[in-house]
């Protein structure tokens, strides 16, 4: 049995999302040394701006076939992504889709995104409780910014929401392309009469939506928009993937996996 990891993240050009992805690169190696560790990424067009500035940028399907060029028999694939969306459910049938393929992997393992299942919303609300800043009064609040999606998957920001609130209420979690949105969370800040707002991305890393969508000066982002309310806010750009206790859940989770690929 010869065993290798491939991170699979939807990737960024931004140094603060490249951050992140150093970050748990590093603590995978770390966890399990003297396995291969490949990074690869979903977004094809991220791969094409690193293509063209010379960077290596492997989609994840050609990170899993370089492996298996090496002689790799057992891999996994670990989500780095927030929540299982539609990219999660399409490394699921890939792994599939390899494990059948004539001279493919004798077996393909998929480590969860960050938050997934009940029990798994509850960690992650629970380690989100730990890392955010303190408010100092009751007209203050910290807002979670994530990227959201069409697809199911993106329940699990309202689910998380609901389970934050029941730990601290100052906290919210929003979507920028899905519900819950700015719009959703303006009315829950009116209803507390909160004059001050600490922003925080709920993205693996704090790339371009972080820079731009959360707190970039154009009239539709959510700074601007809660400044617009009278809200005065403070910005955190950091990325799920540069804090410890969100990192040590996606080693979990890649534990969890590496553990099934015993079994095969």
């Amino acid at each position: 049995m010869k065993q290798a990891i491939v991170l699979a993240a939807y990737g960024s050009r931004h140094e603060k999302a490249v951050a992140s992805l150093d970050h748990i690169a590093t603590r995978v190696r770390q966890s399990f040394p003297g396995v291969p560790v490949r990074l690869a990424y979903t977004s094809r067009t991220v791969r094409g701006h690193m293509k063209q500035q010379g960077q290596e940028a492997d989609s994840v399907p050609k990170a899993l076939d370089r492996l298996l060029d090496e002689g790799v028999t057992h891999a996994v694939i670990q989500s780095l992504h927030i929540i299982p969306g539609s990219e999660y459910h399409e490394l699921l049938s890939l792994a599939n889709d390899l494990m059948l393929r004539k001279g493919g992997f004798t077996r393909v393992e998929v480590g969860f995104p960050l938050v997934a299942g009940e029990r798994g919303v509850e960690r992650v609300a629970r380690a989100i409780a730990e890392l955010v800043p303190q408010c100092n009064t009751s007209h203050e609040a910290v807002i979670f910014m994530g990227h959201g999606t069409m697809h199911p998957g993106n329940a699990y920001y309202e689910a998380l929401h609901a389970a934050i609130q029941e730990h601290d209420p100052s906290v919210h979690v929003g979507a920028l392309e899905a519900e819950p949105g700015i719009d959703d969370i303006l009315v829950r800040l009116a209803r507390q009469n909160i004059t001050r707002a600490h922003l925080l991305p709920f993205l693996f890393g704090a790339g371009w939506h972080a820079a731009k969508d959360m707190v970039g000066d154009h009239p539709e982002s959510w700074k601007s928009r809660l400044e617009q309310a009278g809200i005065h806010c403070e910005a955190i750009l950091k990325g799920a993937g540069e804090y410890d206790q969100l990192v040590q859940i996606w080693l979990d989770h890649l534990s969890d996996a590496m553990q099934r690929l015993q079994r095969g």
